[in-house]
């Protein structure tokens, strides 16, 4: 059995809150944040079942840079497996039509 463990790295964390005020402009702030809420409940429940179901990421080299489109918004992680552990770290989450490659060149982590 598979163990999965996720962590949503500070720069994820504030572009999550962006994502929420965004909404909440054309919508309560409370349905703003339960609609994002479902979205990362959504992208954690098909990776606890398929830790590596996720794209490659176009713009690393590298396998352990995935990434996948939930509705309307794309979830950039990075999956470190020992055996049957799983650790994924949530890089970016933005909305699709967002440029994600100078969201990435700007994190912390690159």
């Amino acid at each position: 059995m598979k163990n999965v463990n996720f962590k949503i790295t500070e720069n994820a964390q504030f572009q999550i809150k962006d994502a929420i005020k965004w909404r909440a402009h054309n919508e309560c702030e409370q349905i703003a944040r339960d609609k994002i809420k479902s979205t990362i409940t959504d992208f954690q429940t098909q990776l606890k079942t398929f830790p590596e179901c996720g794209k490659a990421c176009q713009y690393f080299d590298v396998p352990e840079y995935r990434e996948i489109v939930k509705g309307d918004y794309r979830f950039v992680y990075e999956i470190c497996q020992t055996d049957n552990n799983f650790d994924i770290y949530i890089l970016i989450f933005c909305h699709v039509k967002m440029d994600y490659e100078t969201l990435l060149k700007q994190s912390i982590y690159f």
